[in-house]
């Protein structure tokens, strides 16, 4: 095909238009859905869920690297966006080239498989316990500055064996960095603490090959590539940004949006209430519904035809996930949460090899909050005037803050602090 057959179509992730209803931009990209947008020196938009799966399924076409002045000539965009935002470490697992990412998932797998979040799920009921146990009395709390995200940063602390009094710290970061327009104090203050944080987690790093411990960041201390050479410190902390990052909003996002979502559906919040084994396929309708994760993007590494259209190799690309979840073609009702829905192959995980590692461990910890929640606080109320969600992000999700109120209840657990 001649590039002037191309479709162009005027698409912008960083319109007004696009923050003001992203589904409905989305379903009117299905009707071509692999298009040519000159927005940002120009990328390709993929929208249909065929399409989507092919793009993230093969790797040697479509690469996730990150990398200015490749040897090979290309600039490669990774994963966080077009244009890519500044200021941003690279994510070290997701734009890791093949080799190293084969490595670094078989490190991972043993902290992150189902056996390890089994062993893991009395810690994670104790901290959703202690964290609601601080506001539970008072009829009042913050979802999701009092409760999702230090649930969901202690976890991802532990995990990686990281000093647990510090999440404050690394919430602050990650938080500011995703749920404040970049124009924000908030949102600034996040960029500057950056370069602390990145030399604190490589002083982890230093200390562990010292003195190793039974953690994850000793096993990536002592990772070697298969030039038998220990990862460099910025491969490193690349791939522990990664981990981070992707622990502490992610799944605190996604409980939030489910839990103001039930604000506004009550028939729904007690049918959860009173049916708890319902939960696991709702799980997977929320993770389909909200898709924290909208969109990635990748480089075109060969010539290649898709849905009809030519891409170069060089090209940029824009796949939505968020838009895959909700292409008629393969959803029935597709704009409607159904909490039974099967069968309910969605995008939230993406697909391939870069599947998200971490899917184990966000559907455990979403349903052990909404649990928690259920049980102790089931009448809370929203205080839908005062929630803020993302905004300028096009390539995420979430909730930046959500005051709510309900019937004061009881501490249930112990009154130390248990990390």
């Amino acid at each position: 095909m001649d590039e002037t057959e191309r479709v162009v179509v005027d698409f912008d992730p960083h319109s007004d238009e696009y923050r003001a209803d992203r589904r409905a931009v989305w379903a009117g990209m299905r009707a071509c859905p692999v298009a040519f947008s000159p927005r940002y020196g120009g990328f390709w938009v993929v929208s249909g869920y065929d399409d989507v799966v092919r793009v993230a399924r093969e790797e040697g076409t479509f690469s996730s690297k990150y990398e200015r002045n490749s040897a090979d000539g290309i600039e490669y965009v990774g994963i966080t966006g077009i244009p890519r935002a500044r200021g941003i470490p690279p994510a070290g697992i997701a734009e890791a080239d093949p080799a190293i990412h084969a490595v670094l998932r078989r490190l991972l797998n043993p902290y992150l498989l189902p056996p390890a979040i089994k062993a893991l799920t009395p810690f994670m009921e104790k901290m959703a316990t202690w964290f609601l146990d601080q506001h539970v009395e008072s009829g009042r709390l913050d979802v999701v500055l009092d409760y999702t995200n230090p649930v969901t940063a202690v976890t991802t602390l532990q995990i990686l064996g990281l000093p647990l009094e510090n999440w404050h710290h690394y919430a602050e970061v990650f938080h500011g960095t995703v749920a404040y327009a970049p124009d924000t104090p908030e949102h600034q203050q996040a960029l500057v603490l950056i370069p602390d944080m990145v030399r604190e987690l490589l002083g982890e790093v230093e200390a562990r090959r010292h003195a190793p411990r039974d953690d994850l960041v000793t096993q990536l201390a002592l990772l070697r590539g298969e030039d038998g050479a220990l990862l460099e410190d910025a491969q490193i902390s690349a791939v522990m940004w990664n981990l981070v990052a992707g622990g502490l909003d992610t799944t605190s996002s996604l409980t939030a949006l489910a839990l103001h979502h039930l604000d506004s559906d009550h028939a729904t919040r007690e049918r959860l209430i009173d049916h708890p084994d319902l939960m696991v396929m709702a799980t997977e309708e929320y993770l389909r519904y909200f898709c924290v994760n909208e969109t990635l993007t990748r480089t075109v590494v060969a010539d290649t035809e898709l849905d009809g259209q030519q891409l170069r190799r060089g090209d940029f690309l824009l796949l939505s996930w968020l838009s895959a979840n909700f292409d008629e073609r393969v959803f029935d009702n597709a704009d409607e949460l159904v909490l039974d829905r099967a069968p309910n192959p969605h995008m939230a995980f993406g697909v391939g090899p870069h599947r998200c590692i971490g899917m184990h461990l966000a559907r455990a910890l979403f349903r052990i909050m909404m649990r928690e929640v259920f049980d102790r606080i089931p009448d809370y109320r929203v205080e839908r005037e005062a929630t803020a969600f993302y905004e300028r992000d096009p390539s995420l999700a979430g909730v930046v803050a959500m005051p709510a109120t309900f019937t004061p209840g009881k501490v249930v657990g112990p009154p130390q602090r248990p990390y």
